[in-house]
Parts: structure tokens; sequence; C-alpha cells
């Protein structure tokens, strides 16, 4: 299956905002290596194509490293995400657990539904639940709008988001090479994002953030790559 040429598209995030430095750089290392949206992709002769979502086996592990400058705060860390389970008003979830929060993910279309404390306490939730507009392939653009509430402030911020799947090639991590989806998103608070989704493992293993001048929360840089994986398909 050949390369599809990649082309970079500005991406806003939903989960930027102003908020407390303190607040925001604690919630932002956490939700960006929690393993976000996952899928399963099919490929045709001519074009690849991820048709639906699917969760990655429960027990599943991944290890992601973050590097943060400016508004995500400064420094290295390495957060490792274990695939979980519970109940969410009265519905049975997916989750993405680090020590420091949960990220609930709805299992049919793997979209965000909230962040929970490690004593299950709300931190944010979305509104409608954020995630990408299946299926993905090449050259597919979607325009949503979303209202983004930090529970911990009393505070809902609406903002509109434009995203691309700018390309499909490889992406090369500390954890291995691997074919992804490039997908590119832009919201209305300045930020820009860049995703890489891998088929094979059914996770993004690479992630761009940039805060751009005039951003709430001012301006800041977040990579995240994965390191390390235990996902068995």
């Amino acid at each position: 299956m050949s390369n599809v040429r990649r082309h970079v598209h500005l991406l806003e995030n939903p989960k930027s905002f102003n908020m407390s430095p303190r607040s925001n750089q604690s919630l932002w290392p956490v939700l960006t290596s929690l393993g976000m949206l996952v899928f399963v992709a099919g490929c045709a002769s001519k074009e690849p194509r991820a048709d639906r979502f699917m969760v990655p086996p429960l027990g599943s592990t991944w290890t992601s490293a973050n590097r943060t400058t400016g508004s995500f705060g400064s420094g290295d860390v390495q957060l490792t995400t274990t695939r979980g389970e519970t109940t969410w008003k009265d519905q049975r979830i997916a989750t993405y657990a680090t020590p420091r929060s949960s990220l609930l993910v709805n299992p049919e279309d793997g979209a965000y539904i909230a962040v929970l404390s490690p004593d299950g306490e709300e931190l944010a939730s979305w509104e409608p639940r954020w995630g990408f507009d299946f299926p993905l392939f090449v050259g597919k653009r979607w325009t949503r709008s979303y209202r983004y509430t930090l529970s911990s402030a009393g505070r809902t911020i609406p903002y509109d988001v434009d995203c691309h799947v700018a390309g499909y090639a490889n992406a090369s991590v500390p954890a291995g090479n691997f074919k992804a989806f490039e997908i590119s998103c832009r919201n209305t608070i300045k930020t820009e994002e860049t995703f890489w989704f891998s088929p094979e493992l059914g996770i993004n293993v690479k992630l761009n953030q940039t805060r751009l001048p005039g951003n709430p929360s001012g301006p800041g840089t977040n990579e995240v790559e994965l390191t390390s994986q235990s996902i068995k398909k």
C-alpha cells in the first residue's frame, strides 16, 4: 500500500482554554498521554481507510513521553496508560487510566466523555463527546461545535473545531515505526494539533501541540511520543 502525500493543517485543541496555570499544567500531560482515540482501519488497494472505532483489548498498556514548554509547563514526563472499564451514568464505558487521572471513552465511537481524578471526581467533560468523524481517509474534513466544562473551576467554554485527515505515512517513534494516519485539527482558541494514529496498534503513536500567541493560556508546546506498548490484538 503506497504512502499518500502528507499535508500539514493547523489544528486546535478542545482542551486549551483559560484556566489557572496550576490546573492547566497538571491536566495537560495527563490528557495528552492517555491514548486519546483508537480505531481499526481497513485498507483498500489505493487508499487507506479507517472504517470504525475499536478500543485496545482490556488490560492493554502503553507508555508515552511528554515534552512540554511555556504554558504547558516545563520538563519531560512519562506516563503509562492502562485500558480498563467502568460504569458511567448507567453505561459501561472504556477507560484510559494513568496514576494521575482517567479518560472516559465511548466504546462505540471512541469519543471523549470526561476526565476523572484517581478518586473518581470529575475534572472535565465535553458536550457533545469530542471525537473523530469515522470513516477516516486521506482528505476527509469535518467541523463541529463543542462545550468544554472545567469542573474544578466551574467554567464552560464553547468552541468550534475544524479537522482534516492530512495524510497516511510512516511515523517513527521510540516504540518503533508505524504506518499512521496524520490528522490535523484547529479550534477557535488558537491552538494547533497534529495526531498520528496507527491502524496496527489502534492508538495514536504521536501528538504535536502548539499554543499560538493569543491563546488564553499563553504560548507553549507539547510533544507526545509512544515509547513502549503491550497491546495484543
